[in-house]
């Protein structure tokens, strides 16, 4: 039995890694097993009249929300943990990992996309998928290392930001405040 499991995973692990490309490449022939009943996590999200989709609502995808709506611009959030759903901040759940989410998603009219994820591998697939949709807006990525630019502007990503710069830029601006008001 030890066996067994241990062979199980020396299978799964290099499989596991290509498993997108490998569902990418069986999709059509794989769905026609799927049932005809959308489970509850699968229904259409829609964006009404959002301009800007934030996708990850961590602190990252929250600070650009409120960003985006403190400026007038109709921004909907979507994240795949049912704990940061907010209807009324237009906070969705959606799992964009998943294929079948981009099929049920309607973004004529989005114009811009933050991908505040902390994956890199999810934001290559929004962004991917994004394309693949035929989306010509501007897809921004926030991202934790600079090697991780190349492979997100290879998939289509139009810029990318140097998360720990923008906090290094905001502690200085608090310091910089700080040194030009006299101290108490």
């Amino acid at each position: 039995m030890a066996i067994t499991v241990a062979l199980s995973f020396v299978i799964a692990a290099p499989l596991n890694r290509i498993a997108h490309q490998l569902f990418d490449r069986w999709e059509n022939s794989l769905l026609r097993f799927e049932r005809h009943a959308r489970h509850p996590d699968e229904q259409p999200v829609d964006l009404g009249s959002a301009t800007i989709l934030v996708l990850g609502m961590g602190r990252t995808g929250n600070a650009a929300y409120d960003f985006f709506t403190d400026k007038g611009l109709a921004a909907v959030g979507i994240d795949s943990d049912p704990n940061k759903i907010n209807t009324q901040r237009h906070v969705f759940y959606g799992d964009i990992e998943d294929v079948g989410f981009w099929h049920h998603l309607d973004i004529a009219q989005i114009t811009a996309v933050t991908l505040a994820t902390p994956e890199l591998e999810s934001k290559l697939i929004a962004t991917r998928e994004l394309r693949e949709a035929g989306f010509t807006g501007h897809i921004i990525a926030g991202i934790h290392f600079q090697d991780e630019a190349e492979p997100l502007h290879a998939a289509g990503v139009d810029q990318t930001y140097l998360l720990m710069t923008g906090a290094g830029i905001g502690i200085a601006e608090k310091t910089w405040e700080c040194l030009q008001s006299p101290p108490l």
